[in-house]
């Protein structure tokens, strides 16, 4: 659990709506009043659900980083877009407090299930009686000592 991570260029914020599954992206401008209000709602929601490679929060100042803001059309601030595999999935456009609890809201309880469903999954199961192989290669230099066991 982590607080938001501040976009250093383009390629950093394309890498990480790449690399997490789930990002919440606020776009905020330094001057802007609602902004500054919704910025310690904004991170206490990141502190408290943010997990590596799943749920990511990141700041984008769309004075900083305006070929940013102009790739995800941001005409107003704050502007919080969530994206999924990369991929747009929400935008809500104001310092909305509610509206950005109950998208996170719905993210982890997406990640929930996914998880749940993952442990819930039976094995495959290799049929009865069928032989197993192993193969492969290794190589012995001089003063070697190791040992070998397949079980």
């Amino acid at each position: 659990m982590s607080k938001p991570t501040s976009i250093t260029d383009q390629l950093h914020f394309q890498t990480l709506v790449k690399g997490t599954t789930y990002l919440v992206a606020d776009f905020y401008a330094d001057w802007c009043g609602p902004c500054k209000t919704i910025a310690p709602f904004y991170e206490q929601l990141s502190t408290a659900h943010s997990a590596a490679g799943q749920l990511g929060f990141v700041k984008v100042n769309v004075d900083s980083h305006q070929g940013v803001a102009r790739e995800y059309d941001v005409t107003a601030m704050p502007t919080f877009i969530v994206f999924k595999n990369g991929k747009q999935i929400e935008r809500i456009r104001g310092a909305n407090p509610s509206a950005l609890r109950a998208a996170v809201q719905k993210i982890t309880a997406e990640l929930a299930k996914e998880k749940e469903e993952k442990a819930t999954q039976k094995p495959v199961e290799t049929p009865q009686g069928e032989e197993k192989t192993v193969s492969g290669s290794y190589g012995l230099t001089s003063n070697s000592n190791w040992r070998m066991s397949l079980n």
